[in-house]
């Protein structure tokens, strides 16, 4: 079964270009790593907010992935750009069930 993921990563103040310019980087790996499906992104300025809204081909596809980016040093990487850090990204992400039809 299919996974919609729905991540938030916050900028500290200043940093949404820089943030911009490592999406455009990592996001090429992202898109082509086993499972996913697609990425979105959408940009909040108000809040200075990026959500990525992403379709993987399972749950346990986008668990690899995640633990990938993890022992790649993500948070090394994010620390300074983010508001919260990698770990508010981690708290914000939502896995969504599967599509009920109601």
């Amino acid at each position: 079964m299919g996974c919609v993921v729905i991540a938030d990563f916050k900028c500290k103040e200043g940093m949404a270009a820089e943030m911009g310019n490592v999406f455009r980087e990592a996001l090429v790996v992202t898109r082509g790593f086993d499972g996913c499906n697609a990425i979105d992104v959408y940009f909040e300025e108000k809040t200075n907010t990026y959500t990525l809204i992403e379709d993987w081909g399972s749950l346990e596809q986008y668990e690899v992935y995640l633990q990938f980016r993890e022992d790649g040093g993500i948070a090394e990487l994010l620390d300074p750009i983010l508001a919260d850090g990698w770990e508010g990204v981690k708290a914000s992400i939502k896995r969504l069930g599967n599509i009920t039809d109601i």
